[in-house]
């Protein structure tokens, strides 16, 4: 189970690193198509999203008073469809990329692709998302080792 699993991972994270221009690609895409398919929902979903992150922030970092924060919560609760369409805008082109890097089997070129990768200098874009999702990995090994307890 283990072994499958660790394989199926390195699959879809050199699947990643060898089609990345292609995912960026079509995430810029689908991106600009929900923009421009409703653009007013998009804008202003935009602009929820960040008054609501601006928002815990200060909450967070100068302790502003959590009424204040469910205040302006409930006030923008109309607008629920515009922060959606605006989230699946951008939760989409992820969602396909992930599905796409772990049905997609490995070629050869993939392959030489990956050992040119490890030899590069200058890390690509994805090589850095990799590398911070890779630093939580521990999960794995936990996984790993309940699974050999059983």
């Amino acid at each position: 189970w283990y072994q499958r699993r660790v394989r199926g991972y390195n699959r879809v994270k050199q699947n990643l690193l060898y089609y990345q221009t292609n995912y960026f690609i079509i995430s810029i895409l689908i991106i600009v198509f929900y923009g421009a398919v409703n653009m007013t929902r998009y804008l202003t979903g935009m602009f929820i999203i960040t008054l609501i992150l601006g928002a815990l922030t200060l909450r967070t970092r100068y302790g502003l008073m959590p009424a204040a924060g469910t205040g302006l919560l409930a006030g923008l609760m109309g607008h629920t469809p515009a922060v959606m369409y605006t989230v699946c805008s951008i939760f989409i082109p992820i969602l396909l990329s992930f599905i796409h890097a772990s049905l997609r089997t490995r070629n050869m070129k993939n392959k030489m692709n990956s050992a040119v990768e490890t030899l590069r200098v200058v890390p690509t874009p994805m090589a850095h998302i990799l590398e911070c999702l890779e630093a939580n990995s521990d999960h794995f090994k936990r996984l790993a080792s309940l699974d050999k307890s059983k």
